[in-house]
């Protein structure tokens, strides 16, 4: 009867969520693509040419653009290991670093207006402003949960997203309960927690979620690799699902290829730019929301689509 109720409750909630959606990949023209290749952040076109370096020193990863698509925000990580947050123009100008403290542990995402950013750090969330002045990041903290629980801060220990409707969703292992994967929906404004989705344990199927990202028509997706019941599937591949659709396994209108991971929907909503390297070698592949042909663009990883107004 628990599994039932879990996977019941884990279906509604679902539904709400993708009825109602958020979205970080804003609408607009589809601009350049920012990835990564060898630690490094690039730029290129939707074709895949015009390949520009736009990062050198130290290892430089997880690049994300800015809502009006004119900075990108990314991680740097020095020699010695230490992680963060830094954020430069498109073209690779004026580079600064957000964070001198280290301990940068999620990838960043951008408020709605471009004006914060949030990030993980010792495996909770801050914010912190993305222009100079930056100040200092401050822990995200809840007065109200499903837990029942008060005043505590913000865990996130794999992966965030931040909505066009100004939620934060992230991923951690901090729950009410025994499972051990957990979706939690942060609101800022309010100061409120509430739990999504959940999986693991012993009541329920097992997914294992990373790289959240919502799309220009307020959706929610999300790299999976699913599990089923009692581990029955022991090697599935990772898959990208958008939208993150309610049952299990949890399904999307998009045609995700085996081994695809990411996900980064083009602000017109026509393509999703993922990273698959099932041949040995990563690369980034532009695939169409309509029909699923796929393009290679260039080897690489972590890629992310800029919008043009």
């Amino acid at each position: 009867m628990r599994k039932i109720l879990a996977v019941l409750l884990t279906v509604v909630v679902l539904s709400a969520l993708s009825a109602s959606g958020a979205s970080a990949s804003y609408a607009g023209r589809d601009g350049r693509i920012a990835f990564v290749r060898s630690n490094q952040v690039y730029t290129m076109s939707t074709t895949g040419t015009n390949v520009t370096k736009l990062t050198t020193s130290g290892k430089n990863y997880r690049p994300h653009f800015s809502p009006d698509g004119k900075r990108i925000a990314y991680i740097n990580e020095t020699a010695a290991g230490v992680k963060n947050l830094w954020v430069m123009t498109a073209t690779g100008a004026s580079k600064q670093a957000v964070t001198t403290e280290g301990g940068v542990t999620t990838p960043p995402a951008w408020s709605p207006n471009g004006a914060q950013l949030a990030f993980g750090r010792n495996g909770v969330l801050n914010m912190v402003k993305s222009t100079s002045p930056f100040g200092t990041p401050v822990a995200a903290t809840y007065s109200s949960s499903d837990c029942d629980v008060y005043n505590q801060t913000v865990k996130v220990d794999r992966w965030l997203a931040w909505s066009a409707s100004n939620e934060i969703t992230v991923l951690n292992s901090d729950g009410c309960d025994t499972f051990d994967t957990y979706m939690w929906k942060y609101d800022p404004a309010a100061k409120s927690a509430s739990i999504i989705a959940e999986t693991g344990a012993s009541c329920c199927s097992n997914e294992d979620w990373t790289e959240l990202f919502y799309g220009p028509t307020n959706q929610l997706g999300v790299t999976e690799r699913y599990y089923g019941y009692d581990d029955e599937f022991p090697s599935p591949p990772m898959k990208v699902i958008y939208p993150f659709s309610a049952g299990y396994p949890h399904t999307g209108s998009f045609v995700s290829a085996d081994g695809d991971t990411g996900g980064a929907p083009s602000p017109s909503g026509t393509y999703i730019a993922v990273t698959n390297a099932s041949s040995g070698t990563a690369r980034v592949f532009k695939v169409s929301r309509k029909t699923g042909a796929r393009t290679a663009l260039a080897t690489g990883y972590q890629p992310d689509w800029q919008r043009v107004s």
